[in-house]
């Protein structure tokens, strides 16, 4: 039997909801025409592909861009802010047939700063207590201490066993980077690494201008768009290196290169693993540079993901292109549900806040030039 979701979203800020997990051509576009069909691509068929979800709902924060997303589709009810009695967030959590949410995009009020990353947790909160599945947005939120907070919250206050609770990150379902990760535990320890990962997004699109002006202005959100989509890269870094050798302590250095990307658009940091060895990150959307290359030198050999082509001992291979992970991610989510089992350990709560933890020593030690940080929430 199908499990009934909801989507909770918002149609204009679809652009960027994911904007790492589109070609670097895309995100340099940033087109506003693409706006909408960047969220079809993304979110809408991933859902209504999981063979275990039957999409109920669509919750935005006004009626228009609930008209939007949905257009096109029979059966979907719409929910919004301004839609009148009835039909706003709790009245949509109330509905016995809708056994789950996914949280894609919450914008709830633009005009006073608000933003996805900081209003998230309450929206996830306010689920969960209704007794619904949760498949939330990266971040996991804005920083460490929320983070670490709303799961503490969730372990005390909610039936784990019964009621689910997963972070997406479509990085951890995207072949390249599982492949990269098996061959690399296949050549034994890794002994050095280095990654890669420079884009220039432009100022092109009125909806990214804004959306940074909002952000350069909140002092809750730390890192801005280098948050947003360094938390992706972090992901594919860990899952190459393994949960039995976890980065232990970061130095690093960061900077805005473009005015237009406040606070920071580009962070340099070291790395040094549990088991000693060192590595390099390097990541920045501010830069000339135009590259995604993870490298590592292990025991056996070098293994290095360049873009689409997968390197090992020497003999490479182009990976042939076969989807960003999303559509799996949201079917795990789904399949899940409907079997009775445990979160993917890839969608688990903690696994999210591993990945923000090294964003924000990151960004802790650039903003204290370098001062050296203990990562601890490595799983």
């Amino acid at each position: 039997m199908s499990v009934g979701v909801a989507i909770i979203g918002s149609g204009m800020s679809a652009i960027y909801t994911r904007p790492t997990v589109m070609s670097l051509e895309l995100i340099k576009s940033q087109a506003s025409s693409l706006a909408k069909s960047i969220w079809y691509v993304i979110c809408f068929p991933a859902v209504q592909a999981a063979k275990d979800f039957q999409l109920k709902a669509v919750y935005s924060r006004s009626l228009k861009s609930a008209q939007d997303l949905a257009s096109g589709t029979t059966g979907v009810d719409l929910y919004s802010e301004d839609s009148g009695p009835g039909k706003g967030y709790a009245d949509l959590l109330a509905r016995d047939d809708i056994a789950a949410v996914v949280i894609a995009c919450v914008w709830v009020s633009p005009l006073q700063g608000y933003l996805p990353i900081l209003v998230q947790p309450d929206f996830i909160r306010k689920a969960l207590t209704a007794g619904k599945h949760v498949l939330s947005e990266k971040p996991i939120a804005k920083d460490i201490a929320t983070a670490r907070d709303l799961v503490q919250w969730y372990h005390a206050n909610i039936d784990t066993r019964k009621t689910l609770w997963a972070v997406a990150e479509n990085f951890r379902y995207m072949t390249k980077f599982l492949r990269t990760a098996e061959e690399v535990q296949k050549l034994g320890r890794v002994k050095n690494f280095r990654v890669n990962f420079h884009a220039l997004v432009s100022t092109d699109s009125k909806y990214f201008s804004k959306l940074y002006r909002l952000r350069s202005t909140s002092h809750d959100y730390l890192g801005g768009f280098i948050l947003d989509g360094g938390v992706h890269v972090v992901a594919a870094l860990r899952l190459i290196l393994g949960s039995n050798d976890p980065v232990a302590t970061i130095s690093a250095q960061s900077c805005l290169q473009q005015q237009h990307l406040p606070p920071l658009d580009t962070v340099n940091a070291v790395m040094k693993t549990k088991s000693g060895a060192t590595g390099v990150l390097s990541l920045s959307f501010g830069s000339a540079f135009d590259d995604s290359v993870f490298e590592f030198d292990c025991e056996g050999g070098v293994v290095a993901l360049n873009s689409d082509t997968l390197t090992i001992k020497g003999e490479s291979n182009e990976l042939a292109f076969d989807g960003r992970g999303v559509s799996r991610e949201v079917a795990v989510f789904a399949t899940t549900i409907a079997s009775g089992g445990s979160v993917d350990k890839r969608q688990s709560p903690e696994e999210a806040l591993a990945d923000l933890e090294i964003m924000e020593k990151m960004l802790t030690s650039g903003e204290r030039d370098g001062e050296r940080q203990t990562v601890e929430l490595q799983v």
